[in-house]
Parts: C-alpha cells; sequence; structure tokens
C-alpha cells in the first residue's frame, strides 16, 4: 500500500514554461480538487437563495477534467449537481417540484458539457505540447548523410522527418559552395528577394 503523495510540489512536474500553472502542484492532484468541490460546494449552500445557477462549481470541474480523466470529473458533476437537490432535502419539508427536478437534470448536463469539452480541449493541449517537443529534443542525426533515427528506431531523411513532425515544406537548391563544387563554376547572381 503506497503513501499518499502530500507535497505540494512534486519532482514529476516540473516548472516549466509551456505548462500551466494549473497542471502542477497542488492543482493537479485529485485529492485537492475534491476538497475544493466540497468547499465550494458549502459556498454554494449559502448562496442558494442568491443565484439560479452554481457558477461556483464550474472552476472545480474544469480543474477536474483538464488535470484528471473524464469519468473523475463527470463523478465530480453528478456529486456537485446533487448537492442542490441535496439542500431542498435537508432544510424544506415539501416535496420536489417537477420545475425543480428538471433544473437539477438542466445543471447536471450543463456542468456534463463543460467537463467534456474542457477533458477535450487538455487533452488536445497536452498532445500539441507534446508535438512541439518532438522538435525541440535533441535528435540522432548521422553526422555523414544528415538522417535522422525516428521514434522507430529506423533512419530517415532529414526532409522526410521534420515533413512527417510537423508543417514544414522543402525546396531544393544548392549553395555557392556546393554549385562551385558540383559544377566546378559559381553560379551566376541571384535576384534579391523581393
Amino acid at each position: 500500500m503506497s503513501k499518499p503523495d502530500f507535497n505540494l510540489f512534486p519532482a514529476n512536474t516540473p516548472f516549466t514554461p509551456d505548462v500551466p500553472v494549473f497542471e502542477r502542484g497542488l492543482w493537479s492532484r485529485p485529492w485537492f480538487v475534491v476538497l475544493l468541490c466540497f468547499a465550494l460546494a458549502a459556498v454554494d449552500w449559502e448562496l442558494i437563495p442568491l443565484i439560479v445557477f452554481p457558477f461556483v462549481f464550474i472552476f472545480p470541474l474544469m480543474l477536474a477534467a483538464w488535470n484528471r480523466s473524464l469519468p473523475f470529473a463527470l463523478i465530480c458533476a453528478v456529486g456537485l449537481s446533487l448537492t442542490r437537490l441535496s439542500h431542498q432535502f435537508v432544510f424544506n419539508e415539501k416535496p420536489y417540484t417537477a420545475e425543480e427536478v428538471a433544473a437539477a437534470l438542466v445543471r447536471f448536463f450543463v456542468l456534463l458539457l463543460l467537463a467534456a469539452l474542457t477533458s477535450r480541449l487538455g487533452t488536445q493541449s497536452r498532445q500539441l505540447r507534446q508535438r512541439v517537443r518532438l522538435l525541440e529534443g535533441i535528435l540522432p542525426i548521422c553526422a555523414q548523410c544528415k538522417s535522422i533515427r525516428n521514434e522507430r528506431n529506423e533512419w530517415v531523411q532529414l526532409e522526410h522527418y521534420i515533413t512527417a513532425h510537423s508543417s514544414a515544406q522543402f525546396s531544393h537548391s544548392l549553395c555557392p559552395e556546393c554549385f562551385k563544387d558540383f559544377y566546378g563554376q559559381e553560379p551566376a547572381s541571384e535576384p534579391a528577394p523581393k
């Protein structure tokens, strides 16, 4: 049985400029998100007479969906949606009306949609950062032919690798030194680009 990790800034979440602050440290801990849900549900109980939609649920739900899995966020959405019904059950003696049940269902589906969209956005953001890192790291390149070893341990031409891992396209020509080596003469001067 492993001990829970209560370190606020663990070693596996480095402080790199491309990682948003809400993806590291305390914000990425599931226990913190659950604690935040409970705290903001208590705040919502105090605000029930004043507001119709529980806007205080948005932040912890989006945090859960972005940093954790979608099922975790859906569990949070169900729990947060049920807090409004439980408030009615605890403090009012009258039975639920159809409007109250309908409002609870609408709240649940709005929070569900928000969680799904945030989870998808977080996944795409992490994939995009990973893809950018592919071209930022150290690439094994042949000193002679300039081929690059890819993820499958195959040697591919530099142009093929960069085209496969980015949206860059190539056009080929000869630099003045290679032109002289290949043709034995200086190239004709090219007009300056406009």
